[in-house]
Parts: C-alpha cells; structure tokens; sequence
C-alpha cells in the first residue's frame, strides 16, 4: 500500500476571493502560503509529481487566472505582485530529445509579474525585477531588471517599483 501525504500549510490571514483550483496526484507534494497571501478567483495550482513543493512568501498576491504548474519546486518571495492569466511553471510536461524536463523555478521578494506572462521552467528572477505584461521569460532575470518580450530580454537595469 502506497500511503499518499498532501499538505497545505501556513496561510495566517489568507485571503481568497472565488473558487481556486488544486491538484495533488503525487504523494508528499506542498503547498506553503506565507503571511497576508492574496489569491483571486480562477488562480490554480498543479503539484503534478511525488515531492512536489510550491512556496508563495509573505504579502504576495497571485491575481485572476493565475496558474503554477510544478513536478518538484517553484517558490514564489515575500511582497510579489503577479498579474492576472500568468503561467509559472517547473515543467515542459514532456522531453525534447535528451534534455530535462523539470527545472525548478525561483522568483525573489518584490517581483511584479505583468498580465498573460509566462515563467518558464529553471528560471530565477532576481529580486525587485519587473516582467512586463505578455513576456514569455526562459532565462534567468536580474535583480531589479525590466524584462519584455518573447523571449523576454532585459531593457532597463536598475528599476523600482511601488
């Protein structure tokens, strides 16, 4: 008998506001919302693999529609503000010839991901970075950069955001 373990976890003054959408096929995957997480109708998330983990820290929001697909980590910081329609995921779901199909995925603390963007498997985005509305990001992203595009490429350094 294969015993199976699901957690979710933290989530001292969560807020949801409409449905959410999970999925835990595998067994030991988690779930940890930090602090005053916020999370808008339609936002879903997918632990797709045994072991699976996604963190969400402190004071982020994940807005309408907003989905995180992972097979073993994604890690969302502190004060992060992400659009509405965005994708953020560890996986491919499938192999291209030998390469690897999950890589996990880290974005720091006071991130501001725009609308309908895409964070892509192994992908750090540095703290304070800005991804633009509709970027599809497949590389790493400085700290405090302003990333746009497909694929997203950095077109200002140095940026602050409130």
């Amino acid at each position: 008998m294969v015993r199976t373990t699901q957690r979710i976890s933290g989530g001292q003054g969560l807020e949801v506001d409409g449905a959410l959408h999970f999925s835990r096929p595998g067994r030991d995957t988690s779930i940890f919302f930090g602090k005053r997480v916020r999370l808008y109708k339609g936002v879903g998330f997918y632990l797709d693999a045994p072991g699976a983990s996604i963190v969400i820290g402190d004071d982020s929001f994940l807005n309408q529609r907003t989905m995180v697909t992972c097979k073993r980590s994604v890690v969302i910081g502190a004060h992060c503000s992400i659009g509405w329609d965005v994708w953020i995921t560890d996986t491919d779901y499938h192999r291209l010839n030998d390469g690897e199909d999950i890589a996990p995925v880290s974005i720091g603390d006071r991130v501001w991901i725009g609308a309908k963007a895409m964070i892509l498997k192994g992908v750090t985005v540095g703290t304070g970075a800005v991804i633009a509305a509709g970027s599809v990001v497949t590389r790493d992203v400085p700290e405090r950069a302003l990333v746009a595009g497909n694929p997203a490429t950095v077109i200002r350094e140095d940026v602050r955001w409130s």
